[in-house]
Parts: C-alpha cells; sequence; structure tokens
C-alpha cells in the first residue's frame, strides 16, 4: 500500500502520548508539532489510528498545500483545489480552519475564502454548487496556516475523536474522553492492566467523584481491550471516494474479537468482584451517568453508588475492593482517579483548602498499597493534600492548565520511606515547580527574536509591577501591556485561559512588512511569557476612530453563534458574559472597573439610568448596590439581550429591571421620568440606524448633558464618562451645572501608565 502522510491533533502536553500511539499503528517518520504529530504511514495506518487512537481529537490527510500571504492565496488555492476527485458534488461540506503564527485574517475569514473558492470551481465544473452543514457534514475540510503556509486536509475522523458513540445522550462531561484517557495512561493504568495480567489477577479502579463517568468507562475499556471508536457509527472518510470500504470491515472485525476476548478476560479474573467503581455526592448525576452509560461495551462491568467523600461515611458505604484477586501489598493492580472540583478562589481559610485536606487524610489512611492521581486546576490544592507526589503531570482540560499529581500510598513502608512521607512536601513541591518553569522559561526566552525578548521583558516587568495590586484587589482580568514602547504598539488584556491583543492600526507611514513582523514578536513574546497556546490568543485590528466610524464593530470574518462563544468571568463578586471572539471588545470596558464600583457604592435605594448601555455591566453594579430599579437604554437589540443576560446571571429580580431599545437621545427627548443616578457614556462617534445624523461627541455633547440632566431628580447625579482622548468639557456647561472632574479617582494599577483611557465627571443640578 502507497505510505502518505497524516497529521494527528491532540491536547496540548499530550503529543508524546500520541507519538507512541501511533508508532503502535506503524506510523513512521514522526515530528512532534504544538498540538499534535506527523506521521507516514499507509491509508490502514490512519484507520488504525481513526479506530483506536485514545488520544486524538482528528486525523487529518493532507491534500494540498500552498503559499498564503493574503487572503486572496486562500481562496485562490481552493478554487485550484480538485475536490472532485475525493468526494461527490451531492456531498454536504464543512470548513474549519486555523492559523499559527500569521495574522493575514481571522479564522473564520479564511474558512470563508475555502468555501468562496470551492463553490467557485463547482461552479465552473457543474453550473452548482456544494452543500454546507456544520453540523453533521459528509466531508469535512481543514485549513491550517502557519507563518506563510498554508494547506488544506481531509478531516478522516469526521466529528472529533473524543466523541466515543458509548452514550446514549450528548452530555457536558467533567473531562474529554481522550483527556481521562490521557490521565490514566499518565497514572500508569496500561502497567497495571499488565501487570494484573501477567499475575494472574485483576485491576481494580475507583473514581470517587466520577460525575458522568468517563474516567470510569475509559478505565473499563483499556481494561477489556476495546477500541475506543467501536461504537462510533459514522468517520470522515464514510463518503470519501478513495474509502476503503473492505479494509474498515476487516479492522472493525479485527477490533470485535479483541473486544470479545478482553471482556471475557477481565470477567474471568474478576471472579464476579465489581473492579470498576464509580461514586459521587451528586445521585442525579450518578444515575444519569448510569442511564447514558447502560449502552457502553463495558456497562456491566461499572459498578455505580452514591457516596460522600467529605464524610466518614464513605468507607462504610463502598470500601476499596479487598478480594484476593486484588489484595496484597504493592500497587500493581489497583488505582483511584479522581478529577474533584477546582474551587473559585484559593486562600488559606477557603473551605476548598480543607476539602482537599480532608482527602488526603483519607487517602493517607484507607487507601495503603493503591495508586492515586489527582487531577487539579490549581497547584495548591494538589500541595493541600498533604501527600508527597512521585510526578507531576501538565494536562488541559478544555481551556484549563490543570495539574496531574500521582501518589502511591505506602502499605508496609521502611523506615525511610515512612519518614520521607512524614515531611512536609508543599515547600518541595513548590520549588520543584519554580525551578521547571524557571528552566522552561529560559528555553522560551532564548528562542525569541531580540524584538521579542524585549517585549518578553516589559510583560514581566508590567507582571511583577501589578502582582501585588492583583492579589489584594482580586481582580482576574486586567491590562498587561498598553503600547508601552512605540515599536509594540498594541495593548494586551488578560481574560483567564485567555488573552486578547488588541493591534492599535500602524500610520500609513509605516511599512505594512515592518509592523506585521513587531505584531508577531509580541504575540509571540505573550505566548511565550504566559506560555499559551494559539487558539489561547485573541488578535484583534483596532482602528483609530474618526469620521463616522462607531466605537464597537464585529472582528472581521463571519460572525459565530453568540450564545455559543460567549463565556462566564467574575469581576468584584458578580458574574458576567464576555465573547473574546466576535467583536473587537469583549462585552466589558476594563478600564471602567474603578467607575463600576463608583456606581455601586453610590445606588443604594436609587433609581438608575445607563444610557448607551452595551452590555449591562453598569446596570449589574448598580443593581448590587442596591438600586431600586434599573433602566438600560441602547440602540443595539443584540447588547440589550447580552445585558439581560448578564443580570439573570447575577439572579437580580426581572421585575425591577427594564431593557430599552432606542437611540438614546431620541429617547431623552421623549422620556417623562427622573432618575437619581444616570450614568452616560457615550461613543465617539454614532451613525445609529436609529438616527438620521451623525453624533460627534465633541460637537454634540452640551445638548446631550443639557438633555440628560434634565432628567435628573433634584438631588440626583449624573456620571459622566467617555474615551475620547481629544475630548474638551464646554466651558459653558460649568456656568450651568455643578461640574468636578474625577478622572485621576477612576484609574486603576493596570492603566496607570494610559491615564488618558477615559475621562470622568460628576455632574448635578447646581445647588442654588
Amino acid at each position: 500500500m502507497n505510505k502518505h502522510t497524516f497529521f494527528a491533533t491532540c491536547p496540548f502536553y499530550l503529543e508524546e502520548l500520541l507519538k507512541s500511539e501511533l508508532e503502535n499503528f506503524s506510523g513512521s517518520e514522526m515530528q512532534i508539532a504544538h498540538g499534535g504529530v506527523a506521521f507516514d504511514g499507509t491509508i490502514e495506518t490512519a484507520y488504525r489510528a481513526c479506530l483506536w487512537s485514545r488520544i486524538a481529537n482528528r486525523i487529518l490527510f493532507p491534500l494540498v498545500s500552498f503559499d498564503a500571504d493574503s487572503p486572496e492565496d486562500i481562496r485562490k488555492a481552493a478554487e485550484e483545489f480538485e475536490w472532485e476527485n475525493h468526494f461527490d458534488l451531492a456531498s454536504t461540506i464543512s470548513i474549519d480552519s486555523t492559523l499559527s503564527k500569521t495574522r493575514i485574517c481571522t479564522p473564520d475569514f479564511a474558512a470563508l475564502s475555502v468555501k468562496d473558492g470551492l463553490v467557485d470551481r463547482a461552479r465552473k465544473l457543474t453550473g452548482s454548487r456544494p452543500n454546507v452543514d456544520n453540523n453533521n457534514p459528509d466531508i469535512r475540510l481543514h485549513l491550517h496556516i502557519t507563518l506563510n503556509r498554508g494547506g488544506i486536509a481531509l478531516d478522516l475522523s469526521g466529528a472529533g475523536l473524543h466523541k466515543r458513540g458509548y452514550r446514549l445522550d450528548t452530555v457536558r462531561a467533567g473531562l474529554r474522553e481522550n483527556t481521562a484517557a490521557a490521565v490514566l495512561m499518565r497514572a500508569g493504568w496500561p502497567a497495571i492492566i499488565k501487570t494484573a495480567a501477567e499475575e494472574g489477577r485483576a485491576p481494580a479502579y475507583i473514581d470517587p467523584m466520577c460525575g458522568s463517568g468517563t474516567l470510569l468507562t475509559e478505565a473499563a475499556m483499556m481494561a477489556a481491550d476495546i477500541a475506543p471508536a467501536a461504537s462510533r457509527k459514522h468517520f470522515g472518510f464514510d463518503k470519501w471516494k478513495h474509502h476503503d470500504r473492505d479494509l474498515w470491515n476487516r479492522l472493525t472485525a479485527e477490533a470485535a474479537e479483541r473486544k470479545a476476548a478482553g471482556l471475557a478476560s477481565v470477567k474471568k479474573a474478576a471472579e464476579g468482584i465489581a473492579l470498576f467503581y464509580g461514586r459521587d455526592i451528586n445521585a442525579t448525576a450518578i444515575n444519569a451517568a448510569r442511564t447514558n452509560l447502560r449502552v457502553s461495551p463495558v456497562s456491566e462491568l461499572l459498578s455505580w453508588g452514591v457516596i460522600d467523600i467529605r464524610s466518614g461515611d464513605f468507607f462504610n458505604e463502598a470500601a476499596p475492593p479487598t478480594g484476593e484477586n486484588v489484595s496484597g501489598n504493592s500497587f500493581s493492580c489497583r488505582l483511584l482517579a479522581v478529577n474533584p472540583p477546582y474551587g473559585e478562589r484559593l486562600n488559606k481559610d477557603d473551605d476548598m483548602i480543607g476539602f482537599y485536606r480532608r482527602m488526603g487524610e483519607i487517602f493517607r489512611a484507607e487507601y495503603r498499597g493503591w495508586k492515586i492521581s489527582v487531577l487539579t486546576g490549581h497547584r495548591e490544592l494538589s500541595d493541600a493534600l498533604g501527600l508527597r507526589a512521585d510526578k507531576l503531570n501538565t494536562v488541559y482540560n478544555g481551556g484549563i492548565r490543570c495539574t496531574l499529581a500521582h501518589f502511591r500510598m505506602f502499605n508496609d513502608r521502611p523506615q525511610a520511606a515512612e519518614k520521607r512521607e512524614a515531611e512536609t512536601t508543599a515547600l518541595t513541591a513548590s520549588k520543584k515547580a519554580a525551578a521547571v518553569k524557571a528552566v522552561q522559561e529560559y528555553k522560551s526566552f532564548e528562542e525569541l527574536s531580540p524584538g521579542s525578548q524585549m517585549m518578553y521583558n516589559r510583560l514581566k516587568k508590567n507582571a511583577k509591577r501589578l502582582k501585588s495590586w492583583l492579589k489584594k484587589s482580586g481582580v482576574s482580568c486586567y491590562r498587561l501591556y498598553d503600547a508601552d514602547m512605540p515599536e509594540y504598539s498594541a495593548a494586551v488584556d488578560i481574560y483567564p485561559p485567555e488573552v486578547v491583543i488588541q493591534e492599535y492600526m500602524p500610520p500609513k507611514t509605516i511599512d505594512t512588512v515592518a509592523a506585521s513582523k513587531r505584531l508577531n514578536e509580541a504575540v509571540l513574546a505573550v505566548q511565550s511569557w504566559l506560555q499559551l497556546p494559539d487558539s489561547a490568543i485573541k488578535l484583534k485590528k483596532r482602528k483609530r476612530q474618526s469620521g463616522s466610524s462607531q466605537y464597537e464593530k464585529k472582528q472581521g470574518g463571519r460572525l459565530s453563534d453568540p450564545i455559543a462563544t460567549r463565556r462566564l468571568i467574575s469581576e468584584n463578586g458578580l458574574k458576567f458574559f464576555i465573547d473574546t471572539t466576535s467583536y473587537l471588545d469583549t462585552g466589558i470596558f476594563l478600564d471602567s472597573r474603578p467607575i463600576r464600583s463608583m456606581l455601586r457604592t453610590e445606588a443604594e435605594g436609587k433609581r438608575f439610568l445607563n444610557l448607551f448601555c452595551y452590555t449591562g455591566t453598569a446596570s449589574a453594579y448598580a443593581a448590587a448596590g442596591g438600586a431600586t430599579e434599573t433602566t438600560s437604554v441602547d440602540t443595539s437589540r443584540t447588547y440589550l439581550e447580552w445585558a439581560e443576560a448578564n443580570m439573570k446571571i447575577n439572579n437580580f429580580r426581572e421585575d425591577v429591571h427594564s431593557y430599552v431599545k432606542a437611540d438614546c437621545i431620541s429617547w431623552l427627548k421623549k422620556a417623562n421620568d427622573s432618575w437619581d443616578l444616570i450614568y452616560l457614556d457615550p461613543p465617539t462617534f454614532s451613525n445609529s440606524k436609529d438616527r438620521t445624523d451623525i453624533f460627534d461627541l465633541q460637537k454634540d455633547h452640551e445638548d446631550l448633558i443639557r438633555l440628560t440632566v434634565s432628567r435628573l431628580s433634584d438631588k440626583g447625579r449624573l456620571i459622566f464618562c467617555n474615551n475620547f482622548r481629544k475630548f474638551k468639557m464646554s466651558p459653558e456647561l460649568g456656568k450651568e451645572y455643578d461640574i468636578v472632574e474625577i478622572s485621576e479617582q477612576t484609574i486603576d494599577p493596570d492603566f496607570e501608565r494610559k491615564k488618558s483611557i477615559h475621562r470622568c465627571w460628576r455632574i448635578t443640578k447646581n445647588s442654588t
């Protein structure tokens, strides 16, 4: 059979595990990349990877490569791609894209360019166009661009390979299946299975916080030698013209034989004792897991139960298995792997710390002779177990960078080992982690260009300056860098686990190639400093506002489902939805953080009006401060729906908060009500479709402020803010109202270097 080059993708930090798997499938000429492995092999090699890989996300078959210096290059390559040799026009298609170390366009726009190229070719050849189905396509194509080289690949896997097909319902698990498999591999579960077989004993596994049962099911499938994709009905090669059905049928028949033999072997070794224990405090989760997994090939091997590891009842209700076939003084046949809750805050008084300490005590007292692996999103929680880790791994659970800690609970421990176990290990582990981080940081730094190193040093300096404030304030989303150096004109905002980099468009006098190079250097510096994957970097281009430009526009390309692309952040005890993908702005203005806090302080017992409300974050703060009611006005239906979602997620009463879709100026002219506290943060320019003219802040602010003050109660207060750096307050207004500029009071440390980010005034009616 002919050999081809393929690429298997996987979660970050699992590339070595994937490489080992591919070697077992006869893959050769391996090349590890960030987030995947390139390999050579036959179609059989690729099919085996689709069927048997427990780690891979996707198996891609590159078909086209090209130079990618512009979006037009992408479209041209797609138009020249001879897709008719691979699939029929009747097949539905979808295109996704990954862009790395290139800023020629957004991923969405790149995928759109591929689609347009395919459509152009189809019309020339047939007069018709292919049908796009982003949910269940017959053919999935993947575009990848790195630096200035691009490629289009056929996705042989179809839906992601973590979707095993062994659940009845599509439920959102705490871990993806391939991440769970990686946890088990790092924990040494395959070696435990092998040793148990050699010794004629059965491997025992417990997950005391099993949730949807993903770790438990993956552990049982490994023990029974069941192909992870054995239950899947569809793959990406089903409608591929070169699909070898005879070969695939042979491979699935072989997998079925291995499954039958594996299940028989496990049942024989178990001798009637349950070997895979799934327990959880949540009875609903246990019942759902039992129901959804009843069609899985290992359902009869799984034992379920409701327990509470935080109490002593856990061991009364579900003691570790102690049958002869799993007993003994060694760790050879027993594993407990668990993905406990991570918690949102960490401090010495946090209940989560106490929970982990109790868990460590239970492990030490009741699980001697067991191997234990604990996955947590915070290293401090791992240390709180009070156990000495044999090994630490980094694992990404979704976008969360986690620590996977491995322990051996000694049974008959020699004196030296017992003494070592009794030592306080948190400090040792911390020093080790710091040393590893320092080595990684040094290596990353050495690989950077001189320009990136300069940017890297500034990021490091800024992080050090903000460290104390961040710790005291509890702020998690903040600005790390804002064009501190003229060579790197961008803002870097941290929204864990993502970073938004806003490039300020350079003047026309600056060479575009040089500007692009500097931007790439800045991005690489950010990635190196924060150790982030490409997917966590969200790059946006921000033009200087002028003419009739709006303060907020969609990021180029197609807009994703606005609900699907949002996620939650917290700020000062409140929750807000943000979107780092679809728009230039994320849904919350970080520089206005102190103003929002001030509004909360002043809102108690007041009626609050939020003009040009955007996503309603100020309204949420006012409600949290005790406002009797809030009114949020904006011309955008999307933002008003977003504002309402922000209020609902914070559980504010719905009957006292209203949302008005209208042009603010037109609405103010018709309003007959009054408010005690008004927040006015208008755009610099606006050409809203609800207005017949263009709003210019500098030219129109006098009329706007007069109109707004007319809606204040007698002792009411207007907070007026804007971010137009050339703005000048009209002296005439000072003769009519009491106006006090409070800009200095509304700047947090992360914006101290750019205090002109906004200006703010407190305005009241003259007391006379």
